[in-house]
């Protein structure tokens, strides 16, 4: 599983596979429950077109961990720079952008080539 993730970056080789690990915590630093939340990996191109999507799981929704899971499908796609969230949407509606950490900065996806 080779691939790198910055505050504001993801940076994976073409046509590997690549987890992305996610822990919720509340302010004061406990587990947040996340049950009945989806959590969705968007990217798109230069245009904003969809490149892919992709749906995090659920590991432990009482310790707020999730993971998103990058298929060689996702990463074959055309070495290049495109741009990308991560969205969470509670089950009460809420909706928070939860990547890029940096609001004032889009995140970068950017596929490697391949050795």
């Amino acid at each position: 599983m080779s691939g790198i993730m910055t505050p504001n970056g993801i940076l994976v080789r073409q046509g590997d596979s690549f987890n992305i690990a996610l822990r919720f915590k509340n302010k004061d630093g406990t587990a947040m429950d996340i049950s009945g939340a989806t959590i969705t990996l968007a990217v798109k191109d230069g245009s904003g077109s969809a490149v892919f999507f992709v749906d995090g799981d659920i590991v432990n929704a009482e310790e707020g961990k999730a993971l998103i899971k990058l298929t060689p499908q996702e990463t074959q796609t055309e070495v290049g720079k495109y741009e990308a969230n991560i969205k969470i949407v509670f089950a009460n509606g809420e909706v928070h952008t939860i990547f890029p950490q940096d609001l004032t900065k889009n995140a970068v996806f950017q596929i490697s080539e391949r050795v």
